[in-house]
């Protein structure tokens, strides 16, 4: 189902008796580095993931969700604010969050809700893994049992509010899952944020049992990664698959919490990612990259009270609009400096004109930057002086084998996606010199 009947759907089911009879809680899901590719409501048959698939068929599927800059702290920056991470002095990793930012915790906090935050949080300098004191560097978060960086799945350390650390044996997500269903049964009377921030499937690609799910031949590779290249991606696919399936794993544990408790209805679950991951594709590895499988991420929501099941979206979405439409759906108020666009209506109502273009970035402030603008299929990447490098569409290469920057008959796509790309550059306070990058104007 696409973006027609995705919004008739979500009309419908906004119209439904008790559709609003109180505020939802949200329970905020992320992976780090988890490529959109990788689902069961993506067409990925490899993957053995059966409660994203449930969460898929009881919600909808966004097809179209990018991340404003495919690095863990830039990424994660947005999320939190609703700003893109040029704007927050964030543009690349292990760097703190200004505290004279906007906050999603802070702002559903003043209309009531419990808000909490369990995981890597990875926006507080380079410190790892780091003690988060208790105070604004917290962003409005009361319940607390995170580390600034992490990747230790199995000698795993956090802190509560106190300096002392928490030392963990066994596998990282499962004590975090634990943690996450204690707080959802703690807090069930009243409206709740929670944000569990997992590791995995970033590496180290150490899955607990589920590797062996996963034979290294079964792997059916896209035609974008190179032949020379398929043992390479093969090998890190068992891996990562096997992390990708432990996760599931722990989101059955979550969705039988919610069911328990008769919290299914009233939640809005949110799994999403900070960046994907190439795993072989083009040749490459790992993030930072303009590509589909590094700035484009999974967004899968369920919400039964709003969102009719078994959907599919083409809606165009940033990360920096989670914050705003989030702290919309709860009835808190956006802040004016807020940069992401507010998509509750569009999303649980079906009601307003789509995003017409989207946009992206990376590297910032080094020779390799580029800028991305997606309008429809098409889409451009511009390096750090504006010149067009790629040129794809989407709906006839969707895996960007067919560069077409320099085609004769492309000249009226470069033209318009280079007048969005200056829309977006003003947008979100994004000015550059030859001497690096200034992040505010």
């Amino acid at each position: 189902m696409y973006r027609r009947q995705f919004v008739q759907a979500a009309a419908a089911a906004s119209t439904l008796p008790g559709a609003t009879t109180r505020k939802p809680n949200i329970l905020f899901l992320l992976a780090d580095q988890w490529r959109p590719q990788t689902l069961p409501s993506s067409g990925d048959t490899d993957l053995h993931a059966p409660n994203l698939g449930r969460i898929a068929r009881e919600g909808v599927h966004f097809n179209r969700a990018y991340a404003t800059n495919p690095v863990c702290s830039p990424s994660r920056a947005s999320m939190i604010t609703g700003m893109w991470p040029q704007a927050v002095n964030m543009p690349r990793n292990d760097l703190r969050l200004p505290l004279d930012t906007p906050s999603v915790a802070r702002q559903l906090k003043e209309v009531g809700y419990r808000t909490g935050y369990i995981g890597k949080w990875h926006l507080d300098g380079d410190e790892r893994p780091g003690f988060v004191p208790p105070g604004p560097r917290r962003r409005g978060f009361d319940y607390w049992a995170a580390f600034n960086r992490g990747h230790f799945y199995y000698q795993s350390t956090y802190w509560r509010d106190s300096p002392e650390p928490i030392h963990k044996a066994g596998f990282e997500p499962d004590y975090q899952t634990d943690l996450a269903v204690d707080f959802i049964r703690a807090n069930k009377a009243n409206p709740f944020y929670l944000f569990l921030s997992w590791g995995p499937p970033h590496t180290p690609r150490t899955p607990p049992k589920h590797a062996k799910l996963y034979d290294t031949r079964q792997f059916k590779l896209a035609p974008n990664v190179p032949a020379e290249y398929a043992d390479k991606a093969r090998a890190g696919m068992a891996g990562y698959y096997g992390l990708c399936s432990a996760l599931d794993e722990n989101i059955g544990r979550l969705l039988k919490a919610l069911d328990e408790e008769k919290l299914a209805e009233d939640t809005l679950v949110v799994f999403t990612a900070d960046h994907g991951d190439m795993l072989g594709a083009q040749g490459l590895e790992y993030k930072g990259v303009h590509y589909e499988e590094s700035a484009r991420i999974p967004l899968l929501m369920r919400y039964p009270r709003k969102l009719r099941p078994n959907t599919a979206s083409d809606l165009l979405v940033s990360n920096a609009d989670y914050m705003p439409t989030f702290v919309s759906l709860g009835g808190g108020e956006i802040p004016n400096s807020v940069q992401g666009a507010n998509l509750a209506s569009q999303i649980f109502e079906g009601k307003g004109d789509e995003p017409n273009s989207l946009y992206a970035s990376g590297k910032l402030g080094t020779p390799d930057e580029w800028r991305m603008v997606v309008r429809g299929l098409d889409k451009a990447v511009f390096d750090n002086k504006d010149r067009l490098t790629h040129l794809y569409n989407l709906g006839q290469d969707q895996f960007e084998q067919l560069n077409r920057a320099e085609e004769t008959g492309y000249q009226r796509v470069r033209d318009e996606l280079r007048a969005h790309l200056r829309h977006w550059r003003g947008k979100t306070a994004y000015t550059s010199d030859p001497s690096g990058l200034k992040l505010r104007k």
